[in-house]
């Protein structure tokens, strides 16, 4: 039976995608597959699951680099996964990095993960590695335990709230808690009605150095400011707050709402220039790349509490989307179609 599913998936990605990407992705999936592990004797009437992080440095890698909500979306599908097993997880992104992994603690830590969040027990790597039962997680999606670009999804209430119960698993930790409360209380007006603006261009326009494939295509500044500022008047609102990446995108709401804009100050990259491995993107330095994750989760959970939400979706409009836990008056998503996947046989 084993083997009859394996002929099928095998078969099934030879359907789906070109030969070479095929071929690539399913000898990633073999080498990245769920393994069982002891690594010592303690706790042995517990099953801890590894929660490891994808591996884009392999060669047979076919997606892209994850970034920092990416990444977090990526773990809240293991998190279901490991919910519906009964196994107790734990968040790895020591001995498997991610893209803002640093060589130097931070907050005393070298897991990544928790530069920001709490892991979902109290249980730490340390214990993990010595217990007897041990689940060294798949370094792929659960896709059926992801929101995606599916914009019906983001309609169901229901979906949205089992998502935040397992975003409540993983709280901010004090530090991040503290500055994101730091930055409402100092950039938000009290008890104003505000429009949160969630604006991505890097992968997502069509002016931008790169497009994702099969990500959603923005839509050009000028139609989005036409349309917050059609919202912010049927909809009542008193304040916009804007959540960009672009320094064009930050200048262009600026003239066109002035004070009654709010934005956090904080560097921005010009979707138009290139960058590559020898011409980094100033936010990803090392010494960047701290803050630029902080002040991009800030902006998410500032999104988060607002009145009303419009945007295109991405992992930050998701991850406001979730927390807010359908508290908003209105969501509206700014929709214009997907790029096309070129890994795929018909595009």
């Amino acid at each position: 039976m084993e083997m009859l599913q394996l002929l099928k998936n095998i078969i099934f990605q030879y359907k789906k995608w070109k030969p070479d990407i095929a071929t690539k992705n399913i000898l990633y999936h073999f080498l990245t597959r769920e393994r069982r592990k002891q690594f010592g004797n303690a706790h042995s009437d517990k099953t801890f699951y590894v929660i490891r992080s994808i591996d884009d440095k392999s060669p047979f890698y076919i997606g892209p680099v994850h970034h920092l909500l990416a990444n977090y979306f990526y773990v809240i599908s293991h998190l279901w996964y490991a919910q519906e097993k009964g196994w107790i997880p734990v968040i790895d992104q020591e001995n498997y990095p991610v893209y803002n992994t640093l060589p130097n603690p931070v907050h005393g830590t070298t897991n990544a993960w928790e530069y920001f969040w709490e892991q979902p027990s109290s249980y730490t790597l340390k214990d993990v590695y010595n217990s007897k039962n041990v689940i060294l997680s798949q370094r792929s999606w659960f896709w059926q335990h992801d929101l995606g670009y599916d914009e019906e999804k983001y309609k169901q209430p229901s979906e949205i709230s089992a998502y935040h119960v397992l975003m409540d698993s993983v709280p901010l930790n004090h530090s991040t808690a503290a500055f994101v409360e730091e930055m409402y209380q100092k950039y938000f007006p009290q008890m104003q009605r505000v429009l949160g603006v969630s604006v991505r261009y890097v992968g997502y326009s069509r002016r931008s150095y790169c497009q994702g494939d099969g990500h959603p295509v923005a839509p050009e500044l000028d139609t989005i400011v036409q349309a917050v500022a059609k919202r912010f008047s049927d909809w009542n609102m008193e304040r916009i707050f804007l959540s960009c990446d672009d320094t064009d995108a930050a200048e262009t709401f600026h003239e066109a709402f002035g004070e009654k804009l709010v934005c956090l100050p904080r560097q921005r990259t010009d979707a138009t220039k290139v960058y590559d491995q020898k011409n980094i993107n100033p936010l990803y330095w090392p010494e960047n790349i701290y803050n630029t994750s902080l002040l991009y989760l800030t902006e998410t959970e500032l999104l988060s509490r607002c009145t009303a939400l419009i945007g295109s979706i991405t992992s930050g409009f998701r991850y406001a989307v979730v927390r807010n836990n359908n508290a908003y008056e209105h969501v509206e998503m700014l929709e214009q179609g997907l790029f096309p996947d070129r890994r795929k046989r018909n595009r």
